[in-house]
């Protein structure tokens, strides 16, 4: 499960900095679909999964928020 939480974080991760921000989240989700997603409300997500308060999340706040 690990494998498949990673692949879907690198997805996400556009510039493969180790860090999802809230425009890399807007800029997939908009790229699958739904550009309507705001910059305020892609920010909330993040800041929901982001533990260390830097406003990003890396893979292991990534991987801590599915559970795993």
């Amino acid at each position: 499960m690990t494998a498949a939480a990673r692949k879907v974080f690198d997805r996400y991760d556009v510039d493969g900095d180790g860090q999802l921000t809230a425009e890399e989240y807007r800029q997939v989700v908009a790229e699958l679909g739904d550009p309507g997603v705001t910059a305020e409300a892609a920010q909330d997500l993040i800041d929901t999964i982001d533990s260390d308060g830097d406003r990003k999340v890396s893979f292991e706040e990534f991987r801590a928020s599915m559970g795993l």
